[in-house]
């Protein structure tokens, strides 16, 4: 029974795809690349929690006070340490730090962040110590040799694709490791996270995976063309069913890290929210890349090879020609063969039959020549009768 099947939606999602990049770079255009401190550098500065507040609090107004200011927050850590206050006699038992973005802040910028986070909180100014540069803890060294390690990756996966499976194989490995890169930092560019060093550790890891995914998925395509049933499906068809086999382990997975990300997304800590954001953006576009773009690509190539190799004869005349005649001459002489072959057939009865006509005629002659002995003898007796009669 054939299988009726959708053929993938390849063009949609390469449009979709295109939508989600011009968008992203739209954005990126007009309110610039969302930097973290581990990658582009800083500020920060520490606020003395007042005895009895809450820091929740505290980091909810602070974020209020630097987005009306123009200032990015970055991120929140909250410490346990007792810090002397400039009353006599008090201490304060947990500090918050603040990282922001920006880096170089004003002295007017910060005077005034400092006076409304005082006023908001209801705390003495000296609590909150004065705005400082950060260096950034990934350099540009560090970036580079990512970029490099990524590159070398789809080399490799490109040239084992190719042994392993064929050269088109190796192309559609190409084009998802690309658009799952692009399309991840478009995503990360969109929804204005943060670019940081847990960024760049995640789309490590959905590189890998999503190879690891359209291995799987390949692997089982070229076991399945291998039979002899699968001559009966189609290209996509066979793709669709090795996909729905393959990807099984990879579902269970999938739903227990989403649960996983239901709990990190109810953590009240600043960085446990935005890992699970980022490996949440990472699952959908890693599943979009892997089961769409790179299966799709190699079904379209594939089947524009096959139109190429049945369109060669009709394009070329002189070898329609020559093939032609080849099958025009082989007919031919198929059916002198068998003609020949029909005659003999019918003509091989008929000598049978003529031989003994042949050995009649002439055994015939002989006969008649023992006979006439006899007949001269009878007529002598018969002229001796008659002379006789007559005297």
């Amino acid at each position: 029974m054939k299988l009726k099947m959708k053929k993938y939606p390849l063009l949609i999602s390469a449009i979709v795809s295109c939508v989600v990049i011009i968008a992203s770079l739209f954005i990126l255009g007009f309110f610039g690349l969302k930097v973290g401190t581990s990658l582009g550098g800083g500020s920060q500065f520490s606020v003395n929690v007042k005895n009895g507040d809450s820091p929740k609090k505290y980091i909810a107004e602070i974020k209020d006070i630097l987005s009306d200011n123009g200032l990015s927050f970055d991120s929140s850590i909250v410490d346990d340490n007792y810090v002397a206050t400039e009353v006599e006699g008090e201490y304060t038992k947990q500090v918050v730090v603040i990282k922001i973005s920006n880096s170089e802040v004003k002295d007017s910028v910060e005077e005034k962040v400092v006076s409304k986070i005082a006023t908001k909180l209801g705390i003495d100014e000296s609590y909150i110590s004065s705005i400082e540069d950060i260096t950034s803890s990934t350099t540009g060294k560090n970036v580079l040799n990512l970029g490099i390690a990524i590159g070398i990756i789809a080399i490799a996966l490109f040239v084992f694709a190719w042994i392993r499976y064929d050269l088109f194989a190796g192309l559609s490995f190409i084009v998802a490791f690309l658009h799952n890169i692009i399309l991840y930092l478009a995503l990360t560019i969109l929804t204005r996270l943060e670019l940081n060093l847990t960024s760049l550790t995640v789309l490590f890891i959905i590189t890998l995976v999503m190879s690891w995914v359209l291995i799987a998925i390949y692997e089982k395509y070229r076991r399945e063309s291998r039979l002899h049933i699968s001559d009966k499906l189609t290209i996509y068809e066979r793709m669709v069913a090795c996909e729905k086999q393959a990807v099984k382990p990879f579902v269970i997975v999938a739903a227990a890290v989403i649960v996983a990300i239901v709990f990190m997304l109810f953590v009240p800590v600043t960085v446990v929210k935005f890992t699970a954001l980022n490996i949440l953006i990472s699952m959908v576009v890693t599943a979009y890349t892997a089961l769409l773009i790179g299966p799709a690509s190699y079904v379209a190539l594939l089947e524009v090879r096959d139109v190429r190799l049945k369109a060669v004869l009709s394009r070329n005349d002189t070898v329609n020609k020559v093939i032609k005649k080849k099958i025009k001459n082989s007919k031919k002489a198929k059916a002198e063969e068998e003609k020949a072959a029909a005659q003999a057939v019918e003509e091989a009865p008929a000598v049978q039959e003529e031989k003994p006509k042949k050995q009649t005629k002439k055994e015939e002659p002989k006969e008649v020549a023992q006979e006439a002995p006899k007949k001269r003898a009878t007529q002598k007796t018969i002229k001796k009768d008659y002379s006789k009669f007559k005297k």
